[in-house]
Parts: structure tokens; sequence; C-alpha cells
């Protein structure tokens, strides 16, 4: 699996539904969906390309299962996060409230357990971790 890649794109996916949604709430004069957007941006683009940009510069061992969970954790975390957010705050009629709140914190859980993979993998691999020269 080429983590980078995988990031990378998924994070351009966020960027161009987040711009959307941004244009959307411009063009109506409303900011209904500004934490739906802001979340879409940060949690989907930035954390994503950020990742991505880790996994570029350092050498993280393709093998490592650490790795694996964390980009599969990140990826399945923020589109739960996102879109639970979205089905919590707009209830749609075929999700039942319970189950949005479920899919919201679980989601948002997932993406929590991401975060903190990520920063035990900076102390794991911390001598791969250098200054270029």
């Amino acid at each position: 699996m080429n983590r980078t890649k995988i990031l990378l794109r998924f994070s351009a996916i966020y960027a161009v539904i987040g711009i959307f949604i941004g244009s959307h709430m411009a063009g109506a004069g409303s900011y209904l969906f500004r934490a739906i957007h802001a979340h879409i941006l940060l949690v989907g683009w930035l954390s994503l390309f950020a990742f991505a940009a880790f996994y570029a510069l350092f050498s993280i061992p393709k093998t490592s299962r650490l790795a694996n969970y964390h980009v599969w954790t990140a990826l399945i975390g923020s589109f739960g996060l996102t879109f639970g957010m979205w089905m919590h705050y707009f209830q749609p009629a075929w999700a039942p409230e319970t189950f949005s709140l479920i899919f919201y914190i679980v989601g948002g859980s997932i993406l929590m357990a991401s975060f903190m993979l990520f920063a035990v993998m900076t102390f794991v691999f911390g001598p791969k971790i250098t200054d270029k020269e």
C-alpha cells in the first residue's frame, strides 16, 4: 500500500468537498454548514495532507503495521467524524437520531485513535526522523 498516495488523494477529495461547501455558503449567504465545512477542511484536507507529507519525507518501513493502522484509522475516522457530524446536525430521514449520534462519536473516537497512533509513531520511528542536511 502506498500510504502517501492514498492519504494525498483522499486529502484532495476532502479539499474539493470543503471548497464546494464553502462556496455554497458564500453564495447562499448562510453559515449553516460552517462546522462541517471547517472539519472537512481541517480533519479531511489538512490532517490527511500532513500525514501524507510525513510518509513522503521520512523513511517509515512499508511493512510497519503501526503505520498501516495509522493510515486506516485516519481515513475511517475523518470520514466518520465529518459524515457523522453532518448526520447529527441535519438529521436525515433515513438515519435515526441515535444512529447519527453513535456514528459521529465512533468516527471521532477512531480519528482520535489515529492521532494517538501518529504520536506513538513519532517516538517509535524517532531515529528515522531527521533533518535533511
